[in-house]
């Protein structure tokens, strides 16, 4: 079922249309040209660090952290934060947009039943060494906001999170797992009241980890993205041999309506080497996930396209082949355009509805080593949080124009490490990156200070600004 595709241009994709409407077309989509927008750092918001609990070589503090998210209809600012919620157990930092300087507040579980938080393992056979951490046990992960329809009921924060009660291994072996429970989970919480009100076991041994929200279906989609063959009594998680999504009712309950494991069978990409971010389409009523290379094609891989439309058939109807790129990151972009954060090879931008890379793909003077990307309906603009593949590498924030052609801005080192989350306000026209170190202090070499980077204040001229990618609330 893979579709391998050409780079085409938007032109060739607007032809059938009628005369009237392809010249308006033309004059939207004329020539557009790579720009300086004089996107800047404009603020921050910090947080305290903490220091590791992971044992000898690991006792610096740090800022431990995942997917970042921003619901403008709220003017809230999410993050999946392992540093803090006591004893490094993790919770959902969040921030008023309008207020940043009111600082973070922290939207942590019942103390009987804490997130994963930062996990410590010296199991090499699954990656740890002297007691470092393990980010395929740790949480919270991903994390979304969700307002079921009409209107009804308070705003809910869903995140992934890692498997309870894991005992620590100590022998290499795969089979010092095969006694922990595989429950790791999706809290959800209340972002009115910030109490966790419901505590969802979708069965992985590893982390649950990013999703996407269907509003008109009412469907949360999960990746259990490190899953691997572990020797276990328990049978009733047949899925744990190889990565998989978990699909969601919103509704009250909280019903599991399906699982698909990505084992090669059924239409699915055999996804040993992960699943990343999903973003989910009201103009196709799909989702889109991506997923990295596996261990036969490291740097090619797929973008998952899955129907949840009949609840009672969530099915895989198609995968995108991705040549040069190991998707990380998706971004929804105007005119179903998706920007991918590509691990190996630059960022690229298909269409969703045919697979087919939009003019100006693979975006010229990106290098690679991208996790989350991020469109910003206010200035039209992707961004990504990368770390680039030159020498010595640099951890940029990546500004490209997404009218095409697409092309790059700017790119803005934070003189952090580890740049991987990053998430766009439309309202306030900003860019909001956590970061450790870097752009948190104030010189060439800061101090370890943690923190929230803001950045806006561009000016674009309007060369950019699109009448398919609306300013406003809710957009």
């Amino acid at each position: 079922m893979l579709s391998k595709r050409k780079n085409v241009s938007r032109l060739q994709l607007l032809w059938p249309l009628a005369i009237g409407s392809a010249i308006a077309s033309l004059t939207l989509l004329g020539s557009a040209r790579a720009d300086s927008d004089n996107i800047t750092k404009t603020g921050q918001v910090n947080v305290p660090t903490v220091e590791s609990a992971c044992g000898t070589g690991f006792t610096e503090t740090f800022f431990s952290f995942d997917i970042s998210w921003i619901d403008p209809r709220l003017n809230t600012y999410l993050l999946a934060d392992r540093s803090h919620g006591g004893a490094s157990k993790g919770d959902a930092l969040m921030i008023d947009i309008n207020n940043p300087l009111a600082g973070p507040v922290y939207i942590t579980p019942p103390a009987s039943d804490p997130f994963a938080g930062i996990r410590c393992d010296a199991n090499a056979d699954f990656g740890g060494t002297n007691g470092a951490g393990r980010n395929e046990l740790g949480g919270p992960n991903g994390v979304f906001t969700v307002k079921n329809g009409n209107g009804v009921g308070h705003p809910e924060a869903w995140l992934g999170d890692g498997p309870a009660d894991f005992t620590v291994g100590q022998n290499n072996l795969a089979s010092d797992y095969a006694t922990d429970p595989c429950n790791s989970s999706v809290r959800v919480f209340d972002l009115t009241t910030r109490k966790q009100i419901d505590h969802i076991n979708v069965g992985g041994c590893f982390r649950t980890d990013e999703g996407a929200y269907d509003p008109k279906d009412q469907i949360a989609v999960f990746a259990n993205p490190s899953e691997l063959p572990i020797p276990s009594p328990d049978a009733k998680h047949p899925l744990n041999d190889s990565p998989y999504v978990t699909f969601i009712s919103t509704k009250p309950g909280h019903k599991i309506l399906a699982q698909i494991n990505f084992n090669g069978n059924n239409g699915t990409f055999l996804a040993n080497g992960g699943i990343e971010q999903a973003v989910y389409s009201p103009d196709t009523g799909l989702f889109y996930i991506a997923i990295p290379g596996n261990s036969t094609a490291p740097k090619n891989g797929v973008v998952a396209v899955i129907d949840p439309r009949n609840p009672k058939d969530i099915h895989v109807v198609e995968n995108f082949a991705m040549t040069d790129c190991s998707p990380n990151g998706a971004a929804l972009g105007p005119d179903f355009e998706l920007l991918l954060g590509c691990g190996a090879g630059p960022e690229q931008v298909i269409d969703i509805r045919t697979g087919d890379q939009v003019t100006g793909s693979p975006i010229v003077g990106t290098t690679g080593g991208c996790d989350e990307v991020a469109f910003n309906a206010g200035d039209n603009h992707f961004a990504g949080a990368c770390t680039d593949a030159n020498s010595p590498p640099t951890d940029n924030l990546d500004i490209s124009d997404a009218k095409p052609p697409i092309a790059l801005d700017q790119q803005i080192n934070t003189h952090a490490t580890g740049a991987h989350s990053v998430a766009a306000d439309p309202d306030t026209v900003t860019y909001w990156m956590p970061m450790y170190g870097g752009l948190c202090g104030t010189n060439p070499t800061p101090p370890n200070q943690a923190c929230i980077a803001i950045f806006g204040g561009g000016s674009n001229n309007g060369d950019d600004i699109s009448m398919n990618a609306p300013k406003g609330k809710g957009k």
